[in-house]
């Protein structure tokens, strides 16, 4: 499958699964420098509580954590045994053509909607390893949170999520098909199968428990020393100097 350049992907959001939302957006802030975040209004209607939080000015890191055991995060955290990576919003101009795609390789959908103006359609995790969430917005430099005044963080760790890490029981399977949905090629990452979403990576390793397991971000020229790794919320974070 030959990849059309005007199909761009941009990973936008990267959403961690939490029992205990307070606790894991405190972690993450005083982790990594960032501001308090803000909620998304309607996943209270699906028994969802969440807070994302701005990294740099292109990328989000959004916990997500159950309000009543009822929900099926609850049921995955309690299967797991704990939190971990659960989901990846990516945008992109067009979503016709990769659910066309998806569906081709017999990867189900979640949902398929209208949220705050542009469709979403959700992939299955089961099919593709956590949740991949497509949203359609045709200009790149445009995101749905774009109109959502938060503090600028005085002294910012890190300021982009750079690349994260899919576990499942066949990564090289795993791989092929999100090339194949994407319209892109399968390339090596550090000795393991990955594909690229615009700037960003996305690789895949073995692991027991389907989910994303781990997020490279980018130091601030001022932390460029900090490098190293920091695990909350079951996913490993590397940090990384530009």
């Amino acid at each position: 499958m030959t990849y059309d350049e005007d199909r761009w992907a941009i990973l936008r959001q990267t959403v961690i699964g939490a029992a205990d939302l307070a606790t894991t957006s405190k972690e993450l802030r005083d982790a990594f420098g960032l501001s308090d975040g803000f909620a998304d209004p309607i996943l209270e209607d699906v028994g969802l509580a969440d807070e994302t939080i701005r990294v740099g000015s292109q990328t989000h890191l959004e916990i997500v954590a159950p309000l009543h055991d009822r929900t099926s995060i609850a049921q995955w955290i309690a299967k797991g045994g704990g939190g971990g990576g659960y989901a990846l919003s990516i945008q992109v101009p067009d979503i016709a053509p990769l659910l066309a795609n998806a569906t081709a390789l017999g990867v189900r959908t979640v949902a398929d909607q209208e949220v705050y103006g542009h469709r979403i359609v959700q992939l299955h995790p089961k099919d593709m390893g956590l949740l991949v969430e497509l949203d359609e917005i045709a200009d790149p430099g445009v995101w749905f949170w774009d109109d959502i005044t938060t503090e600028t963080p005085a002294d910012p760790v890190i300021d982009d999520v750079v690349a994260v890490e899919v576990a499942s029981a066949d990564p090289s399977a795993q791989a092929a098909r999100w090339a194949e949905v994407f319209g892109t090629e399968v390339g090596d990452a550090g000795g393991v199968p990955s594909i690229r979403l615009g700037e960003r990576t996305v690789r895949f390793v073995a692991g027991e428990r389907p989910m994303l397991v781990g997020i490279d971000v980018r130091l601030t020229p001022a932390h460029a020393d900090a490098a190293g790794e920091v695990t909350i919320s079951g996913v490993r974070f590397r940090l990384l100097a530009a």
